[in-house]
């Protein structure tokens, strides 16, 4: 008996680390110390959900919900778990928003630890879509006249970054289209129900951040109406010059309990793009400046530590091979603040490995400023690019 209890109890641990949830404020219910969340109420400015839910952020110019049930509520009666959801419009065109790439919300959440590259994940969430909840929704935002036409469509997406993106600029979809780790490409329709949404994957970076929205291109967006019934309502509106006049589709989604699991180890066979693999194959290995320093500084944070130790097990594996650290900045400052903060940040890497045993001759560092950028410097996105620690094979 004692030792079935053991063997059952190593199971049950065994069972624990593989099914280990690793999103923080996985069903939000965690709020910030000032946050006020009103029962059966929408979220109505920029930034609101950002100041209300704990470890969560939204975009500029984007307002998803943070959503509190209530008995009496006609389309929020009751949430999965807990007191508390998120809600987004994921789908809204063009021609009916008045605007280019129509008009979606998204939401950023943050992991407990980094995903291993290799790895097997499961990522889960419970969704729920209403027509009743549209209709409500936006009442608030367009004239009581305008018409609204709740639809269902596809294209819940989850896009993994190591760093995160920053929610104080808008987020650029038309540079995250087509390129989210995850996918769901079939039309939501859950009937005022909860139903579960799940999708495995093996992340090839170690992803610390995820956001969960439609980045896929309107095009490729299906909705549940039909193919006449679309062109009916683009001839109308196009005709239409009032934004309130306007036939409005849009597509909302309610989540909650979200999770990102580890599955089974990786197969031993299996060469997953590690960093050593990734310097053999393309020469050089690129570090995301968010990812080893807080803004504007140089010191390392904790988290770029392990990173960088996988860069010096590489070094003392291969000696015969050296490396150039190079820094680079984005165009946001002067130039000459941009060349020192490059050259420092450039530098702590390099002394980093030095303390870690890597002999100098196999490593030199240099700054570069802003003068190489690898993406546009007019958007967060190709700015997050540009900051950056590049590790080059010389040899």
């Amino acid at each position: 008996m004692r030792l079935l209890l053991l063997l059952v109890g190593l199971f049950l641990k065994t069972y624990a680390v593989f099914t280990q949830n690793l999103v923080q404020n996985s069903s939000f219910e965690q709020t910030k110390p000032d946050a006020v969340v009103v029962p059966c109420e929408f979220m109505g400015y920029t930034g609101r959900f950002t100041e209300c839910a704990e470890t969560w952020i939204t975009f500029r110019d984007m307002t998803p919900d943070l959503l509190a049930a209530a008995e009496n509520c006609p389309w929020l009666p009751a949430v999965h778990t807990g007191n508390y959801c998120a809600g987004i419009i994921y789908y809204l065109p063009a021609i009916d928003a008045g605007q280019k790439g129509g008009y979606r919300e998204a939401i950023q959440g943050q992991l407990m630890r980094p995903l291993k590259p290799g790895q097997r994940y499961q990522f889960s969430m419970w969704v729920k879509e209403d027509p009743a909840l549209m209709k409500e929704h936006l009442k608030k935002v367009y004239s009581p006249k305008t018409p609204i036409q709740p639809v269902r469509a596809n294209n819940i997406g989850v896009y993994f970054t190591v760093a995160g993106l920053d929610g104080r600029y808008g987020l650029d979809i038309s540079y995250l289209q087509g390129k989210p780790q995850v996918n769901f490409n079939q039309v939501l329709a859950t009937q005022g129900a909860w139903v579960q949404l799940r999708a495995d994957f093996v992340p090839d970076q170690p992803f610390m951040y995820f956001a969960i929205g439609n980045f896929m291109p309107e095009m490729k967006t299906s909705t549940d109406l039909s193919p006449a019934q679309s062109h009916k309502i683009d001839s109308l509106n196009t005709r239409t010059p009032g934004k309130f006049d306007k036939i409005i589709r849009a597509a909302y989604i309610c989540m909650d309990d979200i999770s990102i699991t580890p599955l089974e180890a990786p197969a031993p066979d299996t060469q997953p793009m590690t960093l050593e693999n990734r310097i053999l194959k393309d020469r050089k290995f690129t570090f995301s400046a968010e990812l080893l320093f807080d803004s504007g500084k140089s010191d390392l944070k904790p988290i770029a530590k392990p990173q960088l130790d996988a860069l010096v097990q590489f070094l003392q594996k291969y000696p015969g091979k050296r490396i150039g650290i190079s820094g680079h900045t984005d165009s946001v400052g002067s130039d000459v603040y941009n060349q020192e903060l490059s050259e420092r940040r450039a530098r702590a890497v390099h002394q980093h490995l030095l303390d870690h045993g890597v002999p100098a001759a196999q490593i030199t560092w240099k700054g570069f400023g802003k003068t190489r950028p690898v993406a546009d410097n007019a958007n967060e996105s190709g700015r997050q690019k540009n900051r950056r620690v590049e590790c080059v094979l010389l040899n």
